[in-house]
Parts: C-alpha cells; structure tokens; sequence
C-alpha cells in the first residue's frame, strides 16, 4: 500500500511538474515570438529605409527626370555621379562652350592633353569612371554635354585642352557633362537600376528584394517615394526634393 502511494505521489508529482512547465513555458515562448516578430520588423525597416536613402541618392543625382508610377529614369551628370571614387570630387565636370568662327572651345578646361607620355584632362578622367572595375568599360574618346538653359544633350569630341567638336548639332552656353542614364524600377518584386552609358551598354543592378509596392507620386517640386515588404506586410514613405 505504501508503495502504491509513492508511486501515486510520484505520478502526481509529475503531472503538477508537467503543468508548472507548461505555464511557466507559455510566457517565455510568447515572449520569444514577440521578440522574433520586432526584429523581424526591424530588420524589414531598416532594409526598406536603406532602400529609400539609396534611391534619393540617385533622385538628387538626377538631370532631365521621366517620372512614371512605378519608376522614374534621368540622366546623371559626372559631377554628380554616385559610382566613382571620392576622390574625383576635386574634378570638374562644368563650364562654359564659347564659339568663335564656329569653333567650339571651353576656355580653361584642360579637357584633355598628354603629360610625360600620359593621357590627362578631364576625359582620362571621363574614360576611368567608365572603366571595368567602376561598372563599364569606356574607350571612346567623345563626352556626352547637357546644355543647362535648354536642357538639351550634345555628343561631342574633345581633341586638346580646349577644343569641343560636336557630332551633330553645337551650341554654346553652360553646360555639365553626363555620366549616365539611370532607371529605378521595380520588376517580379525586386528593385532594379539600371544604368545605361549612353552607347547601348546597359547593366542592372538589384536594389532591393520582397518588395509588393513601389509608387512615386509628384507633388509640386516635391516626390512622395511609398515602398512596401511583401513578407511582412510593412510600408515606409519619404518625400524627395529635388
């Protein structure tokens, strides 16, 4: 009888420790799953957020912008140009088409010459932004001009430190290099851009991932950016000035 007992004692026991687990298990998995969830949601915030600045980035960078509901596309000047090494930003990609006797020259320019057997100027510089490590390859030796006041672009040959020859039409007047056109889109739920070089060469680059929504919508001088995570169901905005 005794025996008995202990092992009723013993059965009791467990079953009281069975339920004591159990309560004090329910809090500590909830509690796990609410962490899960917030970092979850965190991570998805920051990503999204990432995104948003990395966007604005190449909105800010933008001349000439063609705006859709679910893109926008633009033409990148050099000075500007997100890709390249820091270090370039001493360069200057601006200046002033003057002509005389309908001859093109941008005075003080120093466009490009040869010092100590080396290519120099503004187009060596021009051709290393393009090169195979920072995206292209560029062994042309024509730039790609962006008429300021009409908004125009100009394909031209530099020969000198001076000298401009246009392809085609000419103009004078200010004017900024362009390195680009650049495409932000959003295609089987991922976020592209795309960069043209502006000869047919084209190359996409993945932005963002899970993505459901990506609307722009204008506002006056402003552009109200919505981006939404498919797998959380989450949306973050931010507006744009430009």
């Amino acid at each position: 009888m005794k025996k008995a007992f202990s092992l009723l004692e013993l059965a009791l026991s467990l079953v009281i420790l069975g339920v004591l687990i159990v309560i004090l298990s329910n809090p500590a998995i909830h509690l796990y799953n609410h962490s899960y969830k917030i970092k979850n949601s965190n991570t998805v915030f920051l990503n999204l957020n990432q995104t948003l600045l990395s966007m604005e980035k190449i909105y800010h960078s933008c001349l000439k912008v063609t705006l859709t509901s679910s893109s926008f596309e633009c033409y990148m000047g050099a000075n500007d140009d997100i890709f390249y090494d820091l270090s370039l930003k001493k360069l200057n990609f601006s200046g002033i088409i003057l002509e005389n006797n309908e001859s093109f020259f941008s005075p003080k320019s120093n466009l490009h010459f040869i010092e100590n057997g080396s290519s120099k100027g503004i187009l060596s510089n021009y051709k290393d932004m393009h090169s195979e490590k920072k995206l292209k390859i560029y062994a042309n030796d024509y730039m790609y001009f962006y008429d300021i006041q009409n908004s125009k672009i100009y394909k031209a040959l530099v020969s000198d430190r001076e000298k401009i020859h246009f392809i085609n039409e000419k103009f004078s007047g200010f004017y900024t290099i362009l390195y680009a056109y650049v495409r932000v889109y959003l295609e089987n739920e991922n976020i592209y851009m795309q960069i043209d070089d502006l000869n047919h060469n084209k190359r996409s680059f993945l932005l963002a991932q899970n993505i459901s929504k990506l609307i722009f919508k204008q506002d006056d001088k402003t552009l109200k950016v919505l981006i939404c995570d498919k797998s959380q169901n989450e949306c973050l905005s931010k507006w744009m000035f430009l």
